[in-house]
């Protein structure tokens, strides 16, 4: 019987060290039905005791009951409802043409109880610039982030976070993009930079952990867990927020990845949701634990596998489901815990499409380093090229470095004496060009003659199937929350309305220099600006560039050498 006393005794001290843990950070064990494992195991270990009677057998029965009753008193919910007055979700690249097609109760549930409808996107279609558009309410000639190679200081404008703070607000900012460095709020709350960061900066720095294991294997980021989760990192994830089932998952995905060969779906997939999880975990224990009372979360798988899945999806594939399906019970849990007086806002910055197969060869890619480069010797200041889908898209300081780029890149011409590129301007943002192919039938002939300025055609375009969806105009938007009419249809939403739109719903005045309007709570009056107070934030001082290898996965860049 000294098995039994050996396994007992385990379970005990397994259930003790979880209660331990918990006590500290209630959410940690989010599994309650395991409780009835020890609970079952005691039973029947009391059953054989009524026929052996020995004090081994009967020693083991009470450590399982005990056990038993210490996970089910640990995975008892005990925070009681969110704080937070407005919680803000960015679901990236979410489109209604995904949801409508799935079985998803939290989003269903928002449409029955609140308000939902179609958000419309801009050009620039890269999401940079369109969250900070969501954020600031104003156009990119204001704000001035036109490309992936920004930090939180080259945002010209204040942010919703910047109004919020400055009216005395604890905020909870959670991965939105353009946000590295972080700084410290003076009213309170957290910052998490998101995956465009460089180096794990975080404010407080106790978070700091979540962004070393997302960074810990930079030219190796698919491979989770190589170079190892040590001690003091694990303590710091648990003690930042992150759940036993993450954990569990984390772990038993180290197992699968060190004695199988996953597929790079099963690889990109888990990844992906891990990260999720990761998340959401520490989102919701950081606003319990400061009081946020306005606070975001982004969540980028739907992007992500969007980017490479989308053909899978349309023929029924796992991968781009599992990213909404996860990003639903990130909604269903924030639903369950709201309380009586807070609102939610869900925002995509564009939907997503499959990517046009146009062309001789199907699927080509536009390349970008070149084109960055070649400008860059010729004299065009800061200069950021950026690949979506098809197109390229030319970020610049000013309408003037706009036009001089226009002038050099129309003199790049093809074998054939014609302009390689077809260049058109985007309304709205004099700054930026649209780079597409004149002429899109891309052969493996054609690969190995053309030229382009003189240059092999193939530093400029290479055939590829690897990405197969691509951003779409259409995304977005859903309300809940106290004044927020069952079954609001919101019609004609940009992303312009959506800061206006969450000022309000966080009792907060948007600024006179802000287009959009409010689409659903009243507005305060509104002041003439809140630019006054970029002059003085001051971030923490960061690592300089951004994060290429996820750019490069992304599939917006080759890197930059």
């Amino acid at each position: 019987m000294r098995w039994l006393v050996i396994v007992a005794a385990a379970v005990l001290a397994l259930s003790l060290l979880v209660l331990g843990i918990d006590l500290g950070h209630p959410l940690f064990n989010d599994l309650p039905l395991l409780s009835p494992v020890p609970l079952v195991a005691g039973m029947a270990t009391l059953g054989y005791f009524s026929r052996r009677r020995e004090g081994m057998i009967a020693f083991a029965a009470s450590c399982f009951f005990l056990a038993a009753a210490a996970w089910m008193w640990s995975s008892r919910d005990r925070v009681g409802r969110l704080p937070a007055r407005m919680l803000v979700v960015g679901v990236d690249g979410a489109t209604w043409d995904v949801i409508d097609g799935m079985e998803l109760p939290a989003f269903d549930r928002i449409r029955s109880e609140g308000a939902h409808g179609t958000l419309r996107s801009m050009e620039p279609m890269f999401s940079p610039l369109l969250w900070t558009t969501i954020a600031s309410g104003r156009k990119p000639e204001a704000h001035g982030i036109r490309g992936f190679h920004v930090q939180s200081y080259d945002c010209q404008v204040a942010r919703w976070w910047d109004v919020a703070e400055a009216q005395g607000r604890a905020v909870g900012l959670y991965k939105p993009l353009v946000d590295y460095p972080p700084r410290a709020f003076a009213t309170g709350g957290f910052w998490v930079p998101s995956w465009l960061a460089p180096a794990p900066d975080t404010w407080p720095e106790s978070l700091r952990p979540v962004k070393e294991v997302e960074l810990g294997n930079r030219l190796r980021r698919k491979q989770v867990g190589e170079g190892g989760v040590g001690p003091r990192t694990f303590l710091g994830l648990v003690q930042a927020g992150v759940r036993l089932s993450t954990l569990l998952r984390g772990a038993r995905w180290v197992v699968e990845d060190s004695i199988s060969e996953p597929g790079p779906a099963r690889r990109n997939v888990e990844m992906q949701l891990i990260r999720g999880y990761i998340d959401r975990d520490v989102f919701v224990a950081q606003v319990y634990a400061t009081g946020a009372e306005v606070a975001s979360l982004n969540l980028y798988a739907t992007d992500g596998l969007a980017h490479l899945y989308w053909d899978r999806y349309e023929q029924g594939g796992p991968e781009l489901r599992a990213a909404y399906a996860q990003a639903d019970a990130v909604l269903g849990e924030l639903l369950r815990r709201a309380n009586g007086e807070m609102r939610l806002l869900v925002v995509s910055d564009h939907g997503f499409k499959a990517m046009d197969g146009s062309g001789e060869a199907g699927q080509f890619l536009p390349l970008t380093e070149r084109v960055q480069s070649r400008l860059g010797a010729e004299g065009i200041g800061k200069v950021d090229v950026t690949r979506v889908g098809h197109k390229l898209t030319v970020g610049t300081a000013k309408a003037s470095e706009a036009e001089r780029a226009r002038a050099i890149v129309l003199g790049w011409l093809d074998g054939e004496g014609e302009p390689f590129f077809r260049v058109e301007p985007y309304p709205g943002d004099p700054a930026s060009l649209a780079l597409t192919l004149a002429r899109e039938a891309v052969t493996a002939e054609r690969l190995a003659t053309d030229t382009v300025g003189g240059e092999p055609i193939a530093d400029y375009v290479k055939l590829s199937e690897a990405y197969t969806g691509t951003h779409d105009e259409r995304g977005i938007i859903l309300a809940w929350g106290q004044g927020v009419d069952p079954g609001t249809v919101i019609e004609g939403a940009t992303l312009l309305d959506v800061a206006p739109t969450l000022l309000a719903g966080a009792d907060l005045p948007a600024a006179e220099d802000m287009s959009g309007k409010s689409l659903l709570w009243p507005e305060l009056p509104r002041v003439p600006t809140w630019d006054g107070l970029v002059p003085a934030l001051r971030y923490m001082g960061g690592e300089a560039g951004s994060n290429e290898e996820m750019l490069e996965a992304l599939g917006y860049t080759e890197g930059r050498k």
